[in-house]
């Protein structure tokens, strides 16, 4: 990939091989789900976010989140990308537009991608990075939730981890 793809809403976008570096801007925490081919999460290790920065092949440091698809754990078939206000309760709808960046392990931006206009929601999955054939591709997403971690928990079997942040509403 030479240049940089611009996203919308459920567009996807080949990756190259190796890591991928997501970035998003603003008062946002990012976190990560590592689900299988079943669209479910296998246990709370899957589940990266602040007080759980790592999980095979994914990790969360300094306001973004590596994901390397060739360390993944067995059977992982995709990872989704999610972010929430640093507060926990601000809705999107109250904060700066979020814009997520897709870069290679160089630093070169690969994909971009502004979700619409959110309102009441507290959660937002920004992208997916999902297995298609041998490779690996990132599909846009732009899909928020108004109940917060209860949605995400519901949609992709997330035991509502005991170790959560204080800064999401469990």
């Amino acid at each position: 990939m030479g240049r940089m793809t611009e996203l919308v809403p459920g567009a996807n976008a080949p990756l190259p091989q190796g890591p991928v570096l997501v970035r998003l801007s603003g008062p946002f925490d990012l976190c990560a789900l590592v689900v299988s081919a079943h669209g479910k999460v296998d246990g709370d290790g899957d589940f990266v976010f602040y007080n759980q920065p790592r999980a095979a092949g994914v990790t969360l440091a300094g306001g973004e989140v590596t994901v390397d698809p060739a360390a993944l754990r067995p059977g992982a078939d995709r990872v989704v990308i999610m972010a929430s206000p640093e507060d926990g309760t601000t809705p999107f709808g109250q904060l700066p537009a979020p814009v997520v960046t897709l870069h290679n392990g160089r630093g070169s931006v690969l994909v971009h991608f502004a979700p619409p206009p959110l309102t009441r929601e507290t959660v937002l999955t920004l992208v997916e990075i999902y297995r298609r054939g041998p490779g690996w591709k990132v599909r846009a997403v732009g899909q928020g939730y108004a109940d917060g971690l209860a949605g995400l928990a519901r949609d992709y079997g997330v035991a509502g981890s005991r170790r959560c942040s204080p800064r999401w509403s469990c």
